[in-house]
């Protein structure tokens, strides 16, 4: 066992040892697998993100219930008590003609339509009950407004949650692009760190022609080269986390300003642990399959004279 242990050992420091020695070439390396696995990552943040603000604001959809024009209060006071009993609902208010002609003639002062206002005879208003559901899954919301629908009284219920099923629909579109752009960008790296490792074959065929007389078998052999890809994968995968903390927070700023005229507290979390976790794993296995794809295919290529 200890045996085993420190050929590991000196197989990772004979790795380290030759990228110092190739500081610039292994930086760039390095640098391309940050920056190809970063660009999914970037998506992933933004399709995630995008999804925690549907939800968010989701939650804060209304029903809005008009009344007919002519429903007199104790039509209301009716509507309000079944309300009150319906387990679907979390709350409600009542917004009345008068008041809600009030709020819109103090918002025509304000703005350009006061002479349109002002020309009219009567208040068009209907009397208007907000609610708000318990459940914000879009068929529950969907039931409840057809059920409010049919209520005596009612002129029309109206459901603003088309958006988001919209948006959830484009959500779930933009997830299949990343796993296929992450799936075009993992085969890329494949072939550079296979290159790369071939390379690295290539300018050490003595030392491995050597290793073989003396008796060396392939897996000792492999082992070092192994290394080096998973190496390479994990600097890229930590220098992938680096870019996208800093996006996050070169951004978030702008994103908070766009969240505040919604009302919300919504920005881009810089910390995602299962994000960063699956980018680095991910950048080392693909380090570590595209080593042993090209290391054992050039060894077998190697011919003892």
């Amino acid at each position: 066992m200890i045996n085993w242990l420190n050929q590991h050992v000196q197989a990772i420091k004979l790795v380290l040892n030759r990228m110092g020695h190739n500081k610039l070439s292994s930086f760039m390396i390095s640098l391309v697998i940050a920056v190809a696995m970063c660009i999914p990552g970037m998506f992933y943040m933004g399709v995630d993100h995008l999804s925690k603000l549907s939800n968010h604001m989701q939650d804060e959809t209304e029903i809005s219930l008009f009344l007919k024009l002519d429903a007199s209060p104790n039509v209301a006071a009716e509507i309000a008590a079944n309300l009150a009993k319906n387990t679907a609902i979390k709350q409600y208010h009542l917004v009345n003609k008068e008041q809600a002609w009030r709020e819109l003639k103090a918002k025509a002062e304000s703005s350009k339509i006061d002479t349109e206002v002002s020309q009219l005879t009567k208040n068009p208003l209907p009397d208007a009950f907000f609610i708000q559901a318990k459940s914000a899954e879009p068929a529950s919301l969907e039931a409840l407004k057809n059920e409010l629908q049919a209520m005596s009284g009612v002129d029309q219920a109206v459901l603003n949650a088309e958006w988001a099923r919209r948006l959830s629909s484009l959500l779930a579109l933009g997830t299949k692009i990343i796993l296929f752009i992450a799936s075009l960008l993992a085969l890329a790296l494949l072939v550079i760190i296979g290159n790369t490792v071939r390379m690295q074959i290539l300018t050490q065929k003595e030392e491995i022609i050597v290793s073989k007389l003396i008796g060396a078998t392939t897996s000792f052999i492999r082992t070092p080269f192994l290394y080096a890809g998973m190496i390479y994968g994990l600097l890229g995968g930590l220098g992938a986390i680096l870019i996208l903390c800093l996006i996050v927070l070169l951004y978030n700023q702008s994103v908070t300003q766009l969240s505040q005229l919604y009302h919300s507290d919504f920005s881009l979390a810089w910390l995602n642990s299962s994000l960063y976790l699956a980018i680095v794993l991910t950048s080392v296995v693909i380090g570590w399959l595209g080593s042993y794809l090209s290391v054992t295919r050039a060894i077998a290529a190697i011919k003892i004279d």
